[in-house]
């Protein structure tokens, strides 16, 4: 599957697929959106390990992008906690 099918079934634009596969940490918004195409809660992906059993069932992802795709959305999480234990919830 190329980027731009993936990006259609997600549901976000091609360019912003490409930005997450070279590194780009996705917003709260993609990351439910990323999440919900591999059908999966946004709080499980706390570790790479994780995301790439959730991408197990995906075979038409191609490695890259699973890999890519599982280190963005850990990243994102972490910020996330990070961002909510310093207002203190």
């Amino acid at each position: 599957m190329g980027v731009r099918a993936a990006a259609k079934e997600i549901g976000i634009s091609p360019t912003t697929l490409t930005r997450i596969e070279k590194g780009h940490v996705p917003d709260v918004g993609t990351l439910n959106k990323l999440s919900e195409w591999l059908g999966e809660e946004p709080s499980k992906f706390t570790g790479v390990g994780d995301l790439q059993i959730a991408f197990k069932n995906r075979k038409a992802v191609p490695q890259a992008t699973a890999l890519a795709l599982a280190e963005l959305i850990t990243q994102a999480s972490r910020q996330f906690e990070q961002d909510v234990e310093a207002r203190g919830h």
